[in-house]
């Protein structure tokens, strides 16, 4: 049986990248303050999460702020795990440091997997150690079907979640932490003379739309978390498994268009019935081909093209937000404090926070834009 399901999945996503609707992609749309689902598709069938799994690890750095643990000016020290990351990255050099507040910033809009390994290893000691504080969050959460292995969603036998629990996640990380919602609609961050865009493509072409997460690795497609808001309307959409980038965006802004018209109340999220299967399903031959690119969050379809298909889908334009500024640190010293920046002397000025429970306000520091910014990544 659950070899059959997962065949099915692999013709419906073939089927989509053919021209067609894409059959058996997991979709979830509902009301964020309420909790009730307003449309869902397999939101309960196992998936890949890949880089919308920083969504669990900005949600613990958000708790660890909330709790005394770290504070958002704290420098946090590149290893030599973080270093050998594959991309998405920035590219840090072994010691050198950044503030919590960057990284928090770079990993919502860049997603550079270096920084997550950098989060995980100052907020649990250990990649594997962060991976237990996420594993037992996501519990408490009620994100029953969910299972993490790193920070970051790069491929990793056993992690996996399912559209459901990545909505739950998302409503708890809105409604617990109302004063940090605009990071994660960031429209583009600056590290010196580099702007880099938001992977969230509906941000700058959806009106109401207030961000979240994307994520790709071949395992999984193309992935994300959305919030958005009208009036007093505000909801979350999931779509995961889409051949590209562009779908990806487009199916989202099809689901919110859908939530925000006349809608009857549905089930509670929690209340979806769960899936049979433990594993899900592996799409990498059907996503990227027989092309060897590596499980990165690099790849875009100008880089990555998707198996055959008719003519790709056309984006509205988007418009282009000032880009935060976001500095990084100069290499630790080992005699160096803990607490404060080594050589503070020769570090550029690190963001700095206004309350202890609240990031640097981004509208505070406009940046130029650089002339020819990078495509976005994811």
């Amino acid at each position: 049986m659950r070899l059959l399901s997962r065949l099915v999945i692999v013709i419906g996503v073939c089927l989509g990248l053919s021209g067609l609707p894409l059959r058996a992609a997991p979709l979830l749309l509902a009301d964020l303050d309420t909790g009730r689902v307003i449309y869902s598709d397999d939101a309960t069938q196992l998936w890949h999460p890949a880089s919308v799994t920083k969504l669990m690890t900005v949600y613990l750095a958000f708790k660890s702020v909330q709790a005394g643990r770290i504070k958002w000016t704290t420098p946090l020290v590149t290893s030599e795990r973080a270093k050998a990351m594959p991309p998405s990255k920035i590219g840090m050099k072994v010691g050198q440091t950044l503030t919590l507040d960057a990284a928090v910033k770079i990993l919502l809009v860049k997603s550079a997997n270096d920084i997550a390994v950098i989060v995980a290893e100052s907020l649990g000691g250990s990649v594997e150690g962060f991976a237990g504080m996420m594993n037992r969050e996501a519990a408490a959460l009620g994100m029953v079907d969910s299972h993490f292995v790193n920070p970051h969603g790069l491929f990793a036998e056993g992690q996996k979640t399912t559209a459901r629990d990545m909505a739950i996640l998302a409503r708890r990380i809105t409604l617990d932490f109302p004063k940090l919602n605009n990071l994660f609609g960031l429209p583009a961050i600056q590290i010196g003379d580099k702007v880099m865009e938001n992977t969230n493509g509906i941000i700058g072409r959806y009106e109401g739309a207030t961000g979240m997460k994307t994520g790709f690795i071949c395992a999984s497609g193309f992935n994300v978390v959305a919030t958005a808001q009208r009036g007093n309307k505000r909801l979350i959409a999931v779509v995961f498994g889409m051949p590209s980038a562009a779908e990806r965006t487009l199916k989202t802004m099809e689901l919110f268009d859908r939530g925000f018209g006349p809608s009857m109340p549905g089930p509670m999220l929690d209340s979806l019935p769960r899936r049979l299967g433990s594993e899900p399903p592996d799409l990498r031959g059907v996503i990227c081909g027989r092309k060897d690119i590596g499980e990165t969050d690099a790849a875009t379809d100008a880089q990555n093209p998707p198996a055959s298909r008719s003519a790709p889908p056309v984006l509205p334009p988007r418009e282009k937000g000032e880009p935060v500024i976001v500095t990084l640190g100069p290499l630790k010293t080992p005699a160096a404090n803990p607490d404060q920046p080594a050589n503070p002397d020769q570090s550029t000025k690190p963001d700095q926070s206004t309350k202890p429970d609240q990031p640097a306000n981004p509208a505070k520091k406009p940046a130029k834009k650089a002339a020819n910014p990078p495509a976005s990544p994811q």
